[in-house]
């Protein structure tokens, strides 16, 4: 790609922010919920979400919900590269359903990624047997999560009236179960994947059952917590023009607490307890670069316990959640977050 191929970083309009924050705070709202909370008809609404779709600037899908994520291995990847090799290593492992996301950063190795498997001897036999073996991949070091805060499900442009924000927020029951998600529910998943706001007659084609057992089914892995939804954008256009990876070092014991606190800063995407030395991750959103050192003061002032052991601007992002994206951050394509595409060896 050519600096000229690169697309304009236009600014959306407020309507369209409203529009995107309406929909990350409740992905499948109805139209008519929706165009209620941002003052148009959902007519309207409509319209407005399939151009910035169409686009490229905006798109929703289904994530992994708290009880699924802590019945998975995760893990954050640190990849040295061949030198001239990055792009083409960041192409081939975007194709990989269980990479979640795949970013360049400026460090002292090339890449960074996140792995999530179904179980740990599946990520294990793919961190050392496949991932090595991928053309132009130099060195990977892996960093294992033990709890994971946040995905970047709950961050949002927070644009709207907070009584607009209310009216759409996702409210659930949780109900106690131990039922395991089954080959149904996985197809469900990944059909999901493709576009967060399927409807039921297009989910149950994709799946193979009625659409009454796929609006069952759907309910009940919302309720139990085993899938999630989510929206996202093209963040230059709402003015989040960079992002930062941050290494901490904390006391084992105030890494609840601390993560905790973190999910309710603007900035914070992912955050996540990990078991070695440096032993949580955060992922930060900045307006600019320059907004990194800020933000580190006010992380340290606020955590007196926290040192940052290393941060890293991001370069680009390859993939994020499953969207491939361009050099502007416009989604191009998809491959649906697959943690099942890794088999027990």
């Amino acid at each position: 790609m050519q600096e000229s191929d690169i697309q304009p970083q236009r600014l959306l309009s407020e309507t369209d922010l409203e529009l995107i924050d309406a929909l990350q705070i409740n992905p499948r709202a109805s139209w008519t919920e929706v165009g209620a909370a941002i003052g148009v008809d959902p007519v309207t609404a409509a319209r407005r979400w399939q151009r910035l779709h169409s686009h490229g600037e905006a798109w929703t899908t289904v994530a992994l919900g708290p009880r699924l994520t802590d019945a998975m291995s995760m893990t954050f990847l640190e990849i040295d590269c061949e030198p001239g090799a990055a792009v083409e290593v960041a192409e081939t492992l975007a194709g990989e359903g269980h990479l979640i996301t795949v970013q360049h950063v400026a460090s002292d190795h090339d890449l960074f990624a996140i792995a999530v498997a179904a179980s740990m001897p599946a990520l294990a036999h793919y961190l050392l047997t496949d991932l090595p073996r991928v053309p132009g991949v130099a060195k990977v070091r892996a960093h294992v999560a033990t709890r994971v805060f946040e995905t970047s499900c709950r961050w949002r442009l927070r644009v709207l009236p907070a009584r607009s924000a209310d009216a759409l927020a996702r409210r659930h029951a949780a109900p106690a179960s131990t039922r395991q998600m089954d080959e149904i529910d996985r197809r469900l998943f990944k059909a999901l994947g493709m576009d967060g706001r399927a409807g039921y007659s297009e989910l149950a084609g994709a799946v193979g059952t009625s659409e009454r057992t796929v609006q069952r089914r759907l309910s009940r892995l919302v309720a139990t917590g085993d899938i999630d939804f989510r929206c996202d954008l093209a963040r230059a256009h709402a003015g989040w023009h960079s992002s930062a990876v941050l290494w901490l070092r904390m006391p084992d014991g105030l890494l609840e607490e601390t993560g905790r606190v973190l999910l309710g800063w603007p900035e914070t995407r992912t955050c996540a307890a990990l078991a070695g030395a440096r032993n949580m991750l955060l992922t930060v959103g900045l307006h600019g670069v320059s907004d990194l050192h800020a933000l580190v003061v006010r992380l340290e002032e606020r955590f007196p316990h926290v040192s940052v052991a290393d941060r890293q601007i991001v370069l680009r992002q390859s993939k994020l959640y499953g969207r491939l994206l361009d050099h502007s951050g416009h989604c191009t394509g998809v491959v649906p977050v697959d943690p099942w595409s890794l088999s027990r060896p």
